[in-house]
C-alpha cells in the first residue's frame, strides 16, 4: 500500500490596521470585552459599511509579494450562516472575485527548495469569540474581535507532511513579518491556519482518496505539525478499517486536542452553496487600478526567498542557515551588519544562529532587540577566529558579560583572564595527564571509538579551564596518543 499525503492550507491573517475592515471602530487587543464595537459591527438597522483602504492596501502587498495575479476589479459578497459570534447573520467575504489568484511560496525541504502552489487570496472580516465557562455552563461573547481585517490565503494541496506544513507557515510569516503588516501571532489569534487534509491510497486497485478534513483549534505552528501527523495516521487506519468505502464517507471539521494529541469530530463540512454567497448590496465593486498596484508594490522590501538566495550566493552561508536567518528580518539585517563590521560571514551565521538565538529565546526577544551592537559581536567573533580566546569561554563568560554590561570583548577578556592558551608544552602536559588518568578512554579509542578521543580532548580542556586552544588540543592529544 502506497499513501500520499495532500495537504492545502487556509490560513486567516489579521491585518494590523488602526480600525475595522468596514467601519473607523479601532482594533486593539486585550480591550475589555464588548468594547470596541459600533452600528457596523454589530449589524444594527441602518449602519452602511466602507471597506478600509489601507487593509485592502496591505492586502494587495502581500498578494504582490506572493506573486499572485491582482484582480482588476474585485468584489465582497456575503457569506450566509447562523453562529451566535456573527453578529449580522453574515459575514463580509470574497467569493468569485477574490482580490488575487495565484502566486506561491518557497520552502525549504531536507530533498531542497519545492514549491507550494497558491490559489487564491481574499480579504473578508473576522467573527466574535465565543468565551466558554465549563465550569458554571455558561457561554458568553465578546464582539471585539468582530469585523477585524483578515486576509485568506488558500493554497493548492502541494504538502505532503507535517514538517513541511511547518515549513509553509515560517515561511509564510516570514513575508509577512518582512511587509510588516501583521504580528502574525498564533497564540494572539491574528494568525489562525486551518489544513485541509487527506489520503491518496494506490492498494492494488482502483486509487481511493479519503475524504478531505479540515482541522480546527490550532494555536502553535507545533500544534499544527502534531495535528496533522495524528491525522494522517487516523485516516490510514479508517482505510485500513473499512477498505475503499471509505472514500464515500462525506468531508469533515474536526477540532484538536493538545493535551491528549488527537483530533474530534466536530460537524460534517458545509458546502459552498449552504452558505448562499452573494453580493453585498451595500458595498459597489472595487476597481484596481495601476496607481493603486503601484503602490502597494513599493511597500514591498526585498523578500526573504530572495534574501535567502543572495546569502547563499554572497556570503557562502548553506541553505538552512540562511533560511532561518532570514525568517525575521531584524535578524538577517543584523546578520548583515555583523558581516559588514568586518566578522566572516559563516562563523556570524553561526553564533547568531546558536548563541544569541540562545539568549533571545530566554527573553522572549529578536536577536536584534538584545542591545549587543553588531560590531561587538563581530569583534569577538574576531578574537575567537584569531584564537585570541575558546570559543567556549567567549560564549559562556564573555558573550553574557557584553549582553549585561556592553563592554568591549577584549576587555572582559583580559578582566577575567580568559586568554587563550597557545603554550604546546602546557597542553602536553595536560593531555599526559589524560591518558594517565583515563585508560579506558585510551582503550576505547585504541579500539576504534572515535568518542573516546573526545573524552580525552574534553579532560584536556577542563584541566587548562577551557582556554587551550582546541585545535592545537586536538593535534597535542594526537601526538600524545601514537607516542604512548
Amino acid at each position: 500500500m502506497r499513501a500520499t499525503v495532500l495537504v492545502g492550507m487556509e490560513v486567516h491573517l489579521q491585518l494590523r490596521t488602526q480600525s475595522k475592515m468596514f467601519s473607523r471602530c479601532p482594533v486593539r487587543f486585550g480591550a475589555p470585552p464588548n468594547t470596541l464595537v459600533d452600528p457596523v459591527v454589530l449589524g444594527l438597522p441602518g449602519a452602511l459599511p466602507v471597506p478600509n483602504r489601507d487593509a485592502i492596501t496591505m492586502a494587495l502587498s502581500l498578494a504582490t509579494a506572493l506573486g499572485g495575479t491582482l484582480a482588476e476589479v474585485t468584489r465582497f459578497d456575503r457569506k450566509n450562516y447562523f453562529y451566535p459570534d456573527l453578529p449580522k447573520g453574515y459575514q463580509i467575504s470574497q467569493y468569485e472575485s477574490p482580490l488575487a489568484t495565484g502566486g506561491a511560496m518557497e520552502i525549504v525541504t531536507p530533498e531542497g527548495i519545492k514549491t507550494i502552489r497558491l490559489r487564491r487570496l481574499h480579504i473578508e472580516e473576522d467573527t466574535g469569540k465565543n468565551l466558554h465557562d465549563d465550569r458554571r455552563g455558561l457561554s458568553r461573547i465578546d464582539f471585539n474581535r468582530a469585523g477585524t481585517p483578515l486576509v485568506e490565503i488558500v493554497s493548492e494541496p502541494d504538502i505532503a507532511t507535517p514538517e513541511e506544513a511547518r515549513a509553509y507557515l515560517n515561511a509564510l510569516r516570514a513575508v509577512v513579518s518582512y511587509l510588516d503588516i501583521s504580528d502574525a501571532n498564533m497564540q494572539e489569534g491574528n494568525l489562525r491556519c486551518e489544513p485541509n487534509v487527506n489520503l491518496h491510497i494506490e492498494d492494488g486497485g482502483e486509487p481511493v482518496r479519503t475524504p478531505i478534513v479540515e482541522i480546527k483549534n490550532l494555536n502553535s505552528v507545533r500544534n499544527v505539525e502534531r495535528a496533522l501527523r495524528h491525522e494522517i495516521e487516523r485516516q490510514l487506519a479508517e482505510y485500513r478499517e473499512k477498505g475503499p468505502a471509505v472514500a464515500h464517507e462525506p468531508r469533515s471539521t474536526r477540532g484538536y486536542d493538545d493535551d491528549r494529541d488527537v483530533t474530534f469530530l466536530m460537524r460534517r463540512k458545509e458546502e459552498e452553496h449552504d452558505y448562499r454567497y452573494f453580493p453585498d448590496p451595500d458595498i459597489p465593486p472595487l476597481t484596481i487600478t495601476e496607481e493603486w498596484r503601484a503602490e502597494a508594490a513599493s511597500r514591498v522590501p526585498e523578500l526573504p526567498d530572495a534574501k535567502r538566495r543572495r546569502f547563499m550566493e554572497e556570503h557562502g552561508l548553506g541553505a538552512y542557515d540562511a533560511a532561518t536567518l532570514c525568517r525575521d528580518r531584524s535578524t538577517a539585517d543584523y546578520f548583515e551588519k555583523v558581516a559588514a563590521a568586518g566578522c566572516a560571514p559563516k562563523p556570524a551565521a553561526n553564533w547568531i544562529l546558536t548563541e544569541l538565538n540562545r539568549h533571545a529565546n530566554e527573553r522572549k526577544v529578536h536577536v536584534a532587540e538584545l542591545g549587543l551592537a553588531p560590531a561587538r559581536l563581530a569583534d569577538l567573533v574576531g578574537l575567537v577566529e584569531r584564537g585570541r580566546v575558546a570559543r567556549r569561554a567567549a560564549a559562556q563568560q564573555v558573550l553574557p558579560e557584553m549582553l549585561e554590561t556592553g563592554a568591549r570583548p577584549e576587555s572582559i577578556v583580559s578582566e577575567l583572564g580568559l586568554g587563550q592558551i597557545d603554550d604546546t608544552d602546557v597542553i602536553r602536559e595536560a593531555a599526559r595527564k589524560a591518558i594517565a588518568e583515563n585508560p579506558r578512554a585510551v582503550a576505547d579509542y585504541r579500539a576504534g571509538k572515535k568518542k573516546a578521543f573526545g573524552a580525552l580532548m574534553g579532560f584536556v580542556m577542563q584541566e587548562t579551564k577551557g582556554k587551550a586552544n582546541s585545535e592545537l588540543v586536538r593535534s597535542v592529544v594526537q601526538e600524545v596518543l601514537e607516542e604512548s
